[in-house]
């Protein structure tokens, strides 16, 4: 109202004084009235548009200068036009001809002010491009209203009059008081500067002049306004849309009072909370001290530190909801003016990555195991060529060995063999490349006979106990396999118990739906599974060991005590057997493994069959083996074995040389190859290539570890034995003795004595 006041009396009083013709001020200088009433035009006009900002504001005064000149012209139209009547009463006897010549004078005033005007809010927005110092702008805004206050004043006579040397002395002559009624207008716009600094300097930060704005219709603007208006309001309805798709929350805190001001459902529905209920929290005492998850507290508060400092910053935290559930959420916290000091609110942007962190953990495992799987696979091969070199070098020892004490030291080194062997196996095992050979197997009975011979491995202060389901479906899994991870995780509960303790087995029949998958994240598939649950009453797990049990070489026991390989074979066992494991553990309670086994569809407890007895070869009529090994160790080592048990062996070391061979020596009885090996026929491609010349041709297969035979060709048949490197002799004879058993069956050229 102060504002509009001050502009109404400069207004009236510019207006009354420019009603007079000439006003004298001192010797020689004059000021006219029309210089009053233009300069307080031309200076209410720009505060207008400097306290406004709006560029509606200039389009009104041309529109009212316009307006006011068009009322001129008619009116100096219809004086003229009456006086030129001679019924019209003039006593004075003024000339018609007076008011029709200063139509183009009108003329020329409103368009010199329009343009004026225009030129000067356009000078002052190039002003406002080059500096934005409030006084630099001030001081270049006052120079630019003087100049074209006094250069308007003098281009209108010079245009109206001309340029005789008559003209050019009365302007010049009026060109002091022209300089004096512009500055003396300019001190206005320094006032309004000095009672209100900030409405200039907010006016120096915003593009008010625009010609396209200036010379658009207002129906115009206002129809673009209304589609700006719509098109933003579309946006945001996407960008709503979008946020809400992506989990998005926000929310406004203040570092000040440490409360969180205002938030979207979204916000607060991350943190299990109502609207309502978020905002009655105190970050410090409730966010943090109770929401937070405990572990996370810390880095909690040096985000908390990082964001009252007026820095941006990124956390990503679990938090505790009210139904006791732990979700992960990722937040940016971010100074809503960082610049302004005295701004204490910053915005957060909420998003609940608990499933992504999940899915990450999940790929980074899979990824994990893959590597360890493609590097075990690697070493098993050659690493198993050694030891089957070791392993049969020293069996052949064992037979020429008479000393007693030699013989230990040879009995030893076997067990040690074979403890390498075992290793790699269990490797391969979490690797998930074990070979696997299910039958139907009663878990039951399983564990029942375990429990017969367990006892010597379990101390005296350990009290054993099972609780064994009537009516247990059977599993088709690998009983060895699942007799050794149970074995492993009784030995894991006697080691967690060194005082003593209650150690439970317990079996049941247990149906998996896919709301129980879906609810917990599960990878297995629906149906019907048979539980395993070995508890025990021990030490138990922290929860951070818990997270890296199933981790290979990860362990907790002492040096020497344990390769930490244990349960990540029995992972590796249950996921390669479809099933899962699942571990509970609390500090001073216990810990529980589940092992979920799939049920079988064959409803029959299996009965495992007789081992082949070992051939008594008659050396005279020995069946010829052909065996191929690209190992020489390995081979020297094989054939020695095979060739004192009184078999024929000719020797390969390839694929390629033993098809020569086969070729030339058709009385060959068996093929026993490696998988692997140079050459263009590998140990499966080789078979194939051999049984189209003998269909009938029986053949054991070696490899450093199961995959290799799905992996290198597909002549194998269901028939074919399969033997994992280092092979004992024992095996090795059963799987020959097998092989040629077999061959004659099928009615062979010779027969054998057994």
């Amino acid at each position: 109202m102060f504002f509009y006041a001050y502009l109404s009396i400069i207004l009236v009083i510019g207006g009354f004084l420019g009603n007079l013709y000439s006003l004298p001020i001192a010797d020689g200088i004059v000021v006219s009235g029309g210089n009053l009433a233009y300069g307080a035009l031309m200076m209410t006009s720009v505060l207008f548009v400097l306290v406004e900002r709006d560029i509606f504001v200039l389009r009104r005064i041309v529109f009212l200068v316009v307006a006011v000149n068009v009322f001129n012209i008619l009116l100096m139209f219809v004086v003229a036009d009456t006086l030129s009547s001679p019924d019209t009463l003039n006593p004075h006897g003024t000339s018609a001809a007076l008011f029709a010549t200063s139509i183009p004078f009108i003329i020329l005033g409103g368009t010199l002010i329009v343009l004026a005007l225009g030129i000067m809010l356009y000078v002052f927005e190039l002003i406002k491009r080059a500096t934005q110092s409030p006084i630099l702008g001030l001081i270049a805004y006052l120079i630019v209203f003087i100049a074209i206050l006094c250069l308007d004043g003098i281009a209108f006579p010079l245009i109206a009059f001309g340029t005789s040397k008559e003209v050019i002395a009365m302007v010049a002559g009026g060109l002091t008081g022209k300089l004096l009624t512009a500055t003396a207008y300019s001190m206005a716009i320094l006032t309004f500067y000095v009672i209100s600094p900030t409405r200039f300097s907010e006016y120096l930060k915003q593009n008010v002049f625009n010609w396209g704005t200036l010379l658009r219709s207002s129906s115009d603007i206002i129809k673009s306004i209304a589609q700006k208006d719509e098109q933003l309001s579309r946006t945001n309805s996407q960008i709503a849309h979008s946020a809400e798709l992506a989990g998005l929350g926000y929310g406004v805190s203040n570092r000040k009072t440490g409360k969180i001001v205002d938030c979207d459902e979204a916000y607060a529905k991350m943190h299990g909370l109502k609207v309502d209920d978020i905002l009655s929290l105190d970050i410090d005492d409730d966010m943090i001290g109770k929401i937070v998850h405990p572990d996370d507290r810390q880095k909690a508060i040096a985000d908390r530190d990082t964001v009252y400092g007026m820095q941006s910053a990124i956390s990503e935290l679990r938090y505790v909801m009210p139904d006791g559930e732990i979700r992960t959420l990722r937040k940016i916290f971010s100074p809503i003016n960082a610049s302004d000091e005295e701004c204490d609110l910053y915005e957060v942007v909420g998003q609940d990555i608990t499933d992504t962190k999940r899915l990450q953990e999940q790929l980074f495992k899979s990824q994990k195991m893959d590597a360890i799987g493609n590097l075990t696979g690697g070493v098993a091969h050659d690493f198993n060529n050694l030891l089957a070199v070791t392993l049969g070098n020293l069996e052949l020892l064992q037979d020429e060995i008479t000393d007693a004490d030699q013989k230990e030291l040879l009995n030893n080194s076997i067990t040690s063999t074979l403890r390498g062997a075992e290793l790699t196996r269990n490797m391969l095992s979490f690797a998930r490349k074990a070979q696997l050979e299910p039958t139907t197997v009663d878990l039951n009975s399983l564990i029942r006979n375990m429990k017969n011979w367990i006892g010597r491995t379990i101390p005296s202060n350990i009290d054993v106990k099972t609780s064994l389901l009537d009516g247990l479906w059977e599993t088709e899994i690998d009983a060895s396999s699942a007799e050794a991870g149970i074995l492993n995780l009784v030995l894991n509960a006697r080691d967690a118990m060194p005082d003593g303790g209650n150690l439970t087995i317990e079996t049941t029949n247990v149906i998996i739906d896919d709301d129980y998958v879906e609810l917990r994240d599960e990878e297995v598939e629906p149906g019907q599974y048979v539980l395993v649950a070995i508890s025990d009453t021990g030490e138990g797990i922290s929860t951070e060991n818990l997270k890296h049990v199933f981790e290979p070489f990860f362990t907790t026991k002492p040096v020497g005590s344990g390769s930490g390989l244990g349960l990540s074979m029995i992972e590796g066992f249950m996921t390669q057997s479809k099933g899962m494991v699942r571990v509970y553990s609390e500090l001073g309670v216990g810990t529980t493994f589940k092992l979920y086994f799939r049920a079988s569809e064959v409803a029959k407890v299996n009965v495992p069959a007789p081992q082949d007895p070992v051939v008594q070869i008659d050396v005279e009529s020995g069946p010829t083996i052909l065996l191929v090994e690209d190992n020489s160790d390995v081979l020297t080592a094989l054939q020695t074995t095979l060739t004192k048990l009184g078999y024929r062996v000719i020797q390969a070391t390839s694929g390629d040389a033993a098809f020569k061979i086969f070729t030339s020596e058709p009385k060959i009885d068996l093929l026993l190859t490696d998988i692997v090996m140079p050459g263009e026929l590998q140990g499966t491609t080789l078979a194939k290539a051999l049984r189209k010349l003998r269909p009938d041709l029986p053949v054991v297969f070696m490899s450093g570890y199961a995959s290799e035979a799905t992996v290198h060709g597909n002549g194998l048949r269901p028939e074919d034995i399969r033997l994992m490197k280092p092979v004992r002799r024992e095996d090795l004879v059963r799987a020959v003795n097998k092989g040629l058993s077999m061959h004659s069956k099928q009615g062979p050229e010779k027969t054998h004595r057994t």
